[in-house]
């Protein structure tokens, strides 16, 4: 059997499931402190520095750790937004491969091997209704993610913790502390469906010069195009911790993450499940082409023609 990814707002169990593994990963402390896991960071990037309290880190903070990491290693050749996980091809399947790690955790967690990742459909339970029932959805309640506003102190993750932050000079560890959101503060609704549906119809997953203002399915998902649309307007409608690099220390990424791979699996039944680029094109950069290996903290790396089938891990319960 696979896991079958459900709807956060469906399946119950699922949801509970999910967000009782995210406070116990975020609170259960591994063997690695932040002056062991800056050593590593610093093998990529020279010269880094974590700052702040040298402390045990748990495994959630190493999955924020790594999605931080990857923005900081640009590509070559070099572009605007590209780093070795966004604003370029690999991006969707960077994420496939982030979640699966994520997915196994949960698993190994759970004690079921079938445990599967929810999904947010912010379209049915967000875009399409009236901006301000948005903020009302049961999704925001004391059953599911808590408060859209202010600090998170009810609810399944209010004992969530957070020990690694972004700031204007870099990168911090902090006292653990709660989550912080400030959604339709700097953006005032969610996507729609009719935008998921136009990436759906684009022809082609990607194309040249593989950046964030190529007309194409992975840059309408990923939201650069009359942005921030779809996977960037979610980060910026749900603000406060979903906005820098270390987005992943709010639960609701992973939820995010897991609709916009749904939205190209379903873009994959469609078109085939092809990739560009392949290897060949003279201007593909390195880290997002078909047999690159992407970045990896945690487990092996995997090349994006790896993650192009994910059948063998999961299925959704529905496709848009």
């Amino acid at each position: 059997m696979t896991a079958v990814r459900a709807n956060v707002l469906a399946d119950a169990h699922a949801a509970a499931r999910y967000l009782d593994a995210a406070v116990g990963m975020s609170t259960t402390l591994t063997r690695v402190t932040t002056r062991s896991a800056g050593q590593v960071v610093a093998q990529v990037i020279p010269g880094f520095r974590l700052r702040g309290l040298d402390q045990q880190l748990s495994v959630w903070d190493l999955f924020v750790l790594w999605h931080w990491t990857s923005m900081q290693l640009a590509t070559t050749p070099p572009a605007p937004m590209r780093n070795l996980a966004h604003g370029g091809p690999v991006f969707l399947p960077w994420h496939r491969m982030f979640l699966l790690r994520l997915e196994e955790q949960l698993q190994r967690r759970s004690g079921d091997a079938d445990a599967g990742l929810p999904y947010w459909d912010w379209t049915t339970a967000g875009g399409d209704l009236p901006p301000a029932d948005q903020l009302t959805t049961p999704l925001w309640t004391d059953s599911l993610l808590g408060t859209l506003r202010g600090t998170v102190t009810t609810g399944p993750l209010a004992n969530h913790r957070i020990r690694i932050e972004e700031r204007d000079d870099g990168l911090w560890s902090v006292p653990p502390r709660p989550i912080q959101r400030a959604a339709a503060v700097q953006i005032g609704s969610l996507p729609r469906s009719q935008e998921v549906r136009a990436g759906l119809d684009q022809p082609d997953y990607d194309n040249t010069p593989w950046d964030s203002t190529v007309l194409a399915h992975r840059n309408l998902v990923e939201g650069w195009i009359n942005g921030p649309q779809m996977h960037n307007r979610v980060h910026v409608w749900v603000g406060g911790d979903m906005l820098p690099g270390t987005s992943p220390n709010d639960p609701v990424f992973f939820l995010n993450h897991c609709n916009v791979d749904r939205i190209w699996e379903s873009w994959m039944t469609k078109h085939g499940r092809t990739y560009e680029p392949v290897g060949s094109e003279p201007d593909a950069p390195q880290g997002h082409r078909l047999d690159d290996g992407m970045i990896a903290l945690l487990g092996q790396p995997l090349t994006p023609r790896q993650v192009l089938d994910p059948s063998d891990w999961y299925s959704y319960d529905a496709l848009p």
